[in-house]
């Protein structure tokens, strides 16, 4: 997992644009946030074994990098595309237990995507997720879906949808689909200034969900201070299940134009 980190970090600056098919671009947000959650879930990570449960803080560092790569041009418009993305809590400065790593999930995608006017959306997308905790026994959690998305990528205001349905699960977390509803939807305001920014998820059926809201305020065309909000259930996979919020401050690395 270091070499994948290695690699994604050096090609993390020659990232040309939000999402294109010729080249690397970048694909989710990428950004580093010293960060403050109202609560955390120590029981379930006294039931998974973890021996430190007790030690956990509440402030941690919460950081997200994400790219997408074309593997093979199918025509101007479309392409079969690679994607990674990787989200984590650290325990900085968390020393009496070794400042360890508390969440990490890993999401590789493999999808098509396709790129025209299409009425109110210039971007689509069809393909595989997996996304996992890395962890071992009951702190393991994983999910496999199939999904498509439909986005706007460019102008002021930017949006999307993306639907999915899950074909694997694991034993640990058989019931995702109580707390993480089928779809998501995000919204991007922004001007020359800064960028609003929203993603949310509701389950009707159980009146679960969660959603993120953020802010950057753009210091140049590389990178902007950057604060975000979550409530909710699912913002990780050990937390699909827990709720609670979070605020955060810090970078964010912008793609170029």
């Amino acid at each position: 997992m270091k070499k994948w980190m290695l690699l994604i970090a050096l090609a993390l600056p020659f990232m040309t644009s939000a999402k294109t098919l010729n080249s690397i671009s970048a694909y989710e947000d990428s950004y580093l946030l010293g960060s403050y959650t109202d609560k955390i879930n120590k029981d379930e990570y006294v039931s998974g074994g973890f021996e430190d449960a007790n030690g956990l803080q509440n402030v941690e560092v919460k950081f997200q990098f994400s790219l997408a790569v074309p593997l093979i041009p199918m025509n101007n418009t479309t392409a079969f595309m690679f994607s990674y993305t990787q989200k984590s809590l650290w325990q900085l400065g968390n020393n009496e237990i070794s400042s360890p790593f508390r969440e990490t999930n890993y999401k590789p995608q493999f999808f098509v995507m396709h790129q025209s006017n299409m009425l109110f959306f210039n971007s689509a997308e069809f393909g595989y997720m997996h996304e996992s905790n890395g962890q071992t026994s009951g702190l393991s959690r994983s999910w496999d879906r199939v999904y498509g998305s439909l986005e706007r990528l460019d102008g002021p205001v930017q949006y999307g949808f993306r639907a999915w349905y899950v074909f694997s699960d694991e034993e640990n977390n058989e019931d995702i689909n109580d707390f993480m509803a089928p779809y998501d939807v995000w919204l991007k305001l922004g001007n020359d200034i800064g960028e609003f920014s929203t993603r949310f998820h509701y389950n009707f059926d159980t009146n679960k969900g969660g959603v993120e809201a953020a802010y950057t305020l753009y210091v140049n065309k590389f990178i902007g201070l950057y604060v975000q909000g979550w409530t909710g259930y699912g913002e990780t996979l050990i937390d699909y299940n827990y709720n609670h919020s979070r605020i955060g401050i810090g970078m964010r690395l912008l793609p170029p134009n």
